[in-house]
């Protein structure tokens, strides 16, 4: 029996390590053309329809974001006059990827183009969005604020999460970094083939850089170890992915629980892990055998229902992300998980380490193109030694990586903010150079 789980595991594993095919049957479901603010104002209600169902105060954050946008927007564009004519193109597409079981599934996605005369775009951004407060509201149906990124010389993609778009209602695997590095792969080489037959044009130097901010970190992360570790060389020279800017991500999800069980303390936003914990059983169940969400939880978690919750695959799990994270006792490992799995010692511990390292994003891989890691220092939740400990093993491999810390040092949601304008103030190559210190 253990040779078999042992046999269905690798075959799970190399199911998610196939190596993605040139997309062929992408397949346009919306076209709509923006001016600069029409794209903007999109943007602005779909953010603050995310914000209020988290309960945050939308006209405060709006504020801001938009405030930022109008100041700094120009200098990513060749000037008023040009964003003035420009035409923001945002294209709905489909395409084939894998599910978490490595069967073959129709995802979505959407790509923002610039749409000027004589106009040859000259690098493409991976967008991975923070984790969504609604599976409905996802970028395919719904204009995130990140398009307004789109300018003169930038094409941006957005993929759909599994569970999100043309998969709503399927289960969302949370934390499974490597497979959503696969599907977000997918959607970049089928992006670039709607780009290609709308007969847009790209510069000899086309390149792309990938970036996500939280969960979006992560997957941006995991995305770069795809690319430059699996990917065919034809199709990794296609994408050209030139640098990622990793926002405040977990990269080793293991990791975060060992630190969590050590400070028995899981921060503000205690979710998070039962969020992880429950995406093991849609991407690695085969490595878990027969054991069930319960087996992991405390009976005191279990007489609340949070087991029946989190199976659950609507919106209405986002009610209980407000209801979890702002409870007193909510940062103590022991209100939530059976006392086995704090103990690092037991077999059930070892079991849930052994799937969470199918997604890890630190091993086994050396950095070639540059990867720089921003995270706040006062992160409520994911500890800014996570991003220390991921910096330290890359860069002691030799790996071309940087942890950057921002000028402030807010908590998690806040930083978000802090990481959005980065990206909004000064043009991407320069940007880069920033950073990087070169």
């Amino acid at each position: 029996m253990r040779l078999k789980s042992v046999y269905i595991t690798l075959l799970l594993i190399l199911s998610i390590q196939l190596p993605a095919q040139s997309v062929q049957d992408a397949c346009v479901t919306d076209v709509r053309d923006f001016t600069f603010t029409e794209l903007m104002n999109e943007g602005l209600n779909t953010m603050a329809r995310q914000l209020d169902i988290l309960h945050v105060p939308v006209r405060q954050f709006k504020f801001v974001i938009k405030g930022h946008i109008r100041r700094h927007h120009f200098a990513l564009n060749k000037g008023k006059n040009s964003v003035k004519k420009t035409t923001f193109r945002a294209i709905s597409f489909t395409y084939t990827s894998i599910s978490p079981q490595g069967d073959p599934v129709t995802l979505s996605g959407l790509v923002t183009i610039p749409i000027l005369p004589d106009n040859k775009p000259s690098r493409m951004l991976v967008y991975h969005r923070i984790m969504a407060p609604s599976y409905t509201i996802t970028p395919s149906r719904d204009i995130p604020i990140e398009a307004v990124l789109t300018a003169d010389n930038t094409i941006c993609v957005f993929p759909d999460y599994y569970g999100c778009g043309v998969t709503e209602g399927k289960p969302h695997p949370y934390i499974a970094l490597n497979y959503h590095a696969r599907c977000a792969t997918d959607c970049v080489l089928a992006a670039l083939d709607i780009v290609q037959d709308a007969g847009i044009a790209l510069s000899d130097d086309f390149y792309t850089w990938n970036t996500g901010y939280s969960q979006g970190g992560g997957y941006a992360m995991a995305m770069h170890k795809y690319i430059e570790t699996i990917l065919p060389d034809s199709l990794a020279q296609r994408i050209n992915l030139r640098w990622s800017l990793c926002g405040d991500g977990v990269y080793k999800p293991i990791n975060l629980y060992e630190t969590a069980i050590s400070r028995s303390n899981m921060g503000s936003t205690p979710t998070v892990y039962l969020q992880g914990l429950r995406s093991l059983f849609y991407a690695h169940s085969d490595c878990l055998g027969d054991l069930q969400l319960r087996d992991f939880l405390s009976d005191k978690a279990i007489e609340t229902g949070i087991d029946s919750i989190l199976l659950v695959n609507d919106d209405s799990l986002w009610d209980l992300v407000y209801r979890l994270d702002n409870r007193v006792e909510s940062a103590d490992p022991n209100y939530y998980f059976n006392p086995m799995v704090l103990d690092t010692n037991t077999s059930l511990f070892k079991t849930m380490a052994a799937a969470f390292d199918l997604d890890d994003c630190v091993e086994g891989w050396t950095p070639q193109s540059p990867v720089i890691m921003l995270h706040s220092k006062n992160d409520n939740c994911i500890p800014y030694q996570h991003a220390v400990m991921t910096y330290r093993k890359l860069e002691g491999k030799g790996g071309s990586v940087k942890l950057v810390n921002p000028s402030i040092n807010k908590a998690h949601v806040s930083t978000s903010i802090i990481y959005f304008s980065k990206l909004l103030r000064i043009r991407e190559d320069k940007l880069y150079q920033k950073l990087a210190g070169r």
